[in-house]
């Protein structure tokens, strides 16, 4: 006899465990991006008033800022120091088309 112990998760939860998963990925392998490509311009989520002094003093150039994002392009240290002001991610802006490039 089944009890609650024993019962298996609903199906309705594994599409949603696998969205998240996906979500994850997506997350993650876009941080990591920026890392191995070395971007002509990034866009920095966090708290902007944290973002753009961590800009300047590493030698990146502000193109665009709001409250909770940024974009620079960045300088040889900027996106370790955007980690280290606490930034939430920092993604690679990919081709001319995008922003004010």
């Amino acid at each position: 006899m089944p009890t609650t112990i024993d019962r298996s998760p609903p199906a309705r939860s594994v599409p949603v465990m696998g969205a998240a998963a996906v979500a994850v990925a997506w997350f993650a392998g876009m941080a990591a991006m920026t890392l191995l490509i070395k971007p002509e311009a990034v866009v920095v989520f966090g708290p902007s008033d944290r973002m753009i002094p961590a800009i300047v003093a590493s030698d990146g150039a502000l193109l665009d800022a709001g409250r909770f994002h940024v974009s620079a392009r960045p300088g040889a240290t900027t996106i370790g120091s955007l980690y280290a002001a606490g930034a939430w991610l920092v993604w690679p802006i990919m081709g001319k088309g995008c922003g004010r490039l």
